[in-house]
């Protein structure tokens, strides 16, 4: 093991050191890789409630396999996001990479009885957080139209021109990734998304707050009165962009979203939650990666109140998909544990790009309250 490897090992508990090195010696091995076929079938073990426990866990085994194809893609998705934005002089943007978690593909699969295992479109998916809308639809174009293999799946999901139900705002765009080195990766789906700040604090709260009530609104489950809260929570953001609200609000002026909004907001406590919740929450690491564009093992202990990461070089990604695998297996039954791989440029990047998992909220609550503040003084 390199020196490097050695650094943050010694900053990890004796269990997921234990997982670690277990995770370096998997690294080592060589897999067959799953046909699409054997994939399809794994995702239809996954989604029935009949499958028994052995079936399920050679499914997870299928699925891991397959779901680790996905990083030269993105990878090299994420590489051509961040030209794109720097031809364009874009300045302050965010772009990172994840792999999608386990428990989120199953529910998917349960939630969509027609969605096929090795159809499924954002299990590698690349984030770009810009400033505004028009950076937005800037990038957006760049990544249709411009001169590269990869070909667009069109339409796109322009949720900034109609804003999901929910209140959900960004632009989602399929590519069909190409290469003529790697046959098996030819015509892998991955899913860019493109976004704003404000649209992105917004996401970030709605998942900060589906940890804290134990209720995952972002797939539509939850109390009707938080729903609501988001919905108008996203308006604002919609109104301050410029932009369409969601549907079932475009009936009430900014006054009456405003005020509705600061209302239910009072009723639920919500930004006193999300409050006490961050001056709780201790983010503890190893050590950060020293390059950038390495992965980060993130980890949220909501019983714990907790937040560890693991970090892993750029040339790394095998060992850290096996100890991604490894954790996520380890945890399965554990409810008050969220773990990802992600990748960013920075620390400081992948706080940006994923604070739900610092549980930072901070601007999402600064901004609410600016808006408000103007629409009510006006």
């Amino acid at each position: 093991m390199s020196p490097r490897n050695r650094d943050y090992i010694f900053c990890l508990s004796c269990d997921e050191q234990k997982f670690f090195y277990l995770g370096v010696a998997m690294a080592k091995q060589t897999y067959d890789l799953p046909s699409k076929k054997t994939v399809r079938r794994a995702g239809e073990v996954l989604r029935s409630s009949d499958s028994s426990q052995a079936e399920k866990d050679l499914a997870i085994d299928v699925l891991s396999q397959w779901r680790s194809l996905f990083y030269r893609p993105i990878n090299t998705f994420q590489a051509l996001i961040r030209k794109k934005i720097k031809d364009a002089g874009i300045k302050n943007a965010i772009v990172a990479q994840r792999l999608k978690r386990t428990p989120s593909i199953v529910t998917k699969l349960k939630r969509f009885p027609d969605m096929q295992l090795d159809r499924m479109q954002d299990i590698g998916g690349v984030r770009a957080v810009l400033n505004s809308v028009d950076e937005v639809r800037k990038i957006h174009s760049s990544l249709v139209d411009g001169r590269h293999k990869h070909s667009p799946v069109l339409p796109p999901k322009d949720y900034i021109t109609e804003p999901k139900q929910d209140g959900y705002r960004g632009i989602h765009q399929v590519f069909k990734y190409s290469t003529t080195q790697h046959a098996e990766l030819k015509g892998m789906q991955v899913e860019v998304q493109i976004r704003t700040k404000l649209q992105h604090y917004w996401a970030t709260a709605v998942e900060t707050i589906g940890v804290i009530e134990k209720s995952s609104f972002k797939t539509g489950l939850g109390d009707e009165k938080f729903k609501q809260f988001f919905r108008l929570s996203s308006a604002l953001f919609s109104i301050q962009e410029q932009e369409p609200v969601v549907a079932s609000l475009r009936d009430k002026s900014k006054l009456e979203i405003a005020e509705e909004f600061s209302l239910l907001e009072k009723e639920l406590g919500v930004f006193d939650k999300l409050a006490a919740f961050t001056s709780v929450v201790k983010a503890v690491s190893g050590v950060e990666n020293k390059k950038a564009n390495g992965y980060y093992l993130l980890m949220l202990d909501t019983d714990k109140k907790l937040t560890s990461f693991i970090p892993f070089a750029a040339d790394q990604q095998d060992i850290a998909e096996q100890v991604y695998t490894l954790v996520e297996q380890r945890e399965k039954e554990n409810p008050n544990i969220d773990v990802v791989l992600a990748a960013a440029g920075d620390m400081k990047d992948l706080r940006t790009a994923y604070p739900n998992y610092f549980v930072d909220t901070k601007a999402f609550i600064s901004s609410l309250k600016q808006i408000c503040a103007e629409i009510t003084k006006n």
